[in-house]
Order: C-alpha cells, then sequence, then structure tokens
C-alpha cells in the first residue's frame, strides 16, 4: 500500500516539526501544519491529504476535537489526535468525532510510524470494502435498509429528496419522513448513485429527479428551498435537461 501524505495540526512549533521530522524520516510526505483551526480549515481547502494528525488544544476558540468534525463533514480522511488532554470529559467529546487513534504526548517517533500505518491500513481496506458494497448495492439493488430505533426499515433510493449535513451525521429526507444516519455527508453522497443525485452546497446533496425549480440561489425542492453555492451551479446547470 502507498504511504499517505499526512498534514499536521499543532499549536506548538517545536512539537509540529518534530512530528513533521518523524514523518519525514519514516517516508511519509508532509503536506503542511497549522497551528489554529481557522487557519487548518482554510488551508486544507487547498490540498488533499490522505490522514491527518490533530492536537486537541489549539489555544483560544474551537479545538482539535471541533476541527476533527469539520474533517469528518468536508473531507472524510482519517485522523489521529496527538494530545497531552485525556480527561473524562475531552475523551468522551473525542468518542463522538471516531478518530483512528490517539497518541499521547510525549511520544515515541516509533509508536508515531506505528499508529499512522495502522490507521492508513484500516481505512484504506474499510473504503475497498465500502466500494464492493455499493457496486453490489447499484447493480442489483433499488433500495437499501435504515435501522430506526429496534427495526430496519426499507427505503428507495428514489424516495429519497435530498441528504442534509448535520454535524458530522446525515439527514435523509423523503416526502413524508427523515432518518439520521451516523455517517457524514461525504460518505452519504458516495453512495448514492452520480447520475440521480448531485451535491449542490456543502450541506445538501439532492435528488435531481425531485427539484422543481432552480433559482439563480437555491432549487426547490418539494417546497423546501435548497441552498446552490456558486461553485456548483454551473454543474448543475449542465446536468438538468434545459429545453
Amino acid at each position: 500500500m502507498t504511504k499517505p501524505k499526512l498534514f499536521i495540526v499543532e499549536d506548538e512549533l517545536l512539537i509540529a516539526d518534530y512530528l513533521e521530522q518523524c514523518l519525514l524520516d519514516n517516508g511519509y510526505e508532509c503536506l503542511g501544519k497549522a497551528d489554529t483551526f481557522e487557519s487548518a480549515r482554510n488551508l486544507l481547502k487547498q490540498c488533499e491529504p490522505d490522514l491527518l494528525l490533530l492536537d486537541i488544544n489549539l489555544g483560544t476558540g474551537p479545538d482539535g476535537v471541533d476541527l476533527a468534525h469539520f474533517v469528518n463533514q468536508q473531507i472524510n480522511k482519517p485522523f489521529l489526535f496527538v494530545t497531552s488532554s485525556t480527561d473524562s470529559k475531552t475523551l468522551e467529546r473525542v468518542k463522538l468525532t471516531n478518530p483512528a487513534g490517539l497518541i499521547m504526548k510525549p511520544f515515541k517517533k516509533e509508536e508515531l510510524h506505528a499508529q499512522v500505518e495502522l490507521a492508513w491500513h484500516a481505512f484504506q481496506i474499510r473504503q475497498q470494502n465500502k466500494q464492493v458494497e455499493f457496486s453490489n448495492s447499484i447493480l442489483i439493488n433499488t433500495y437499501f435498509f435504515i435501522k430506526d430505533k429496534q427495526k430496519l426499515i426499507k427505503l428507495a433510493y428514489s424516495d429519497i429528496l435530498y441528504a442534509e449535513a448535520c454535524d458530522n451525521y446525515s439527514i435523509l429526507f423523503t416526502k413524508d419522513s427523515k432518518y439520521v444516519v451516523s455517517y457524514s455527508l461525504k460518505h452519504v453522497e458516495n453512495k448514492l448513485s452520480k447520475n440521480q443525485f448531485f451535491r449542490v452546497h456543502r450541506s445538501f446533496v439532492v435528488n435531481l429527479n425531485h427539484i422543481q425549480q432552480i433559482n439563480p440561489k437555491f432549487i426547490l425542492l418539494d417546497g423546501k428551498e435548497i441552498p446552490v453555492s456558486e461553485a456548483h451551479r454551473a454543474e448543475l446547470l449542465e446536468r438538468v435537461n434545459l429545453f
């Protein structure tokens, strides 16, 4: 398996430099470093790392756990926390982000290498399995089952009006119901047919067959206004049949 390209988020310069050197010594490529939530979010829009190393304490403002939720929503890549914050309250917040692992400071170079290798290996295996499952569902099925409390509900792909991001979860909307699933919108998007569904905004994936009206800044879908970002508008117009 190829080595992942990494991105480091750490507010202590010496530790950030040490992390980078450890990665370089083991043959990894580091795409960049950031020391705050905002700088990390901006830089991550410009590069595409395979795996991230996140400190939890990033000074004032949003911390590494908040950044992890952003990664789940917008990037859908694995991340490891590298931290000295292990109090029970912090750990409960960390659990909600489903990290690939946690490395305690101070750490050894060998431990960092092992954790990165294991996290990347596990992610690639999961991706391979998802691709197989997704391929089979498209070729064989027009529906899937979704868990709702103690029962499984059969839901046709064609019945989905749109999906909306909600923190590190997603909500699937049909004409009569809505279902919360514990997956990022990026993951949901990857499970849906590219021919039938299209991402019109960072927080919305819509069923093209249910669009009623397209306006300059939003579409109308079952009476609801769904925002359309400027970056996706041109491709949306290409995807619909214009008369």
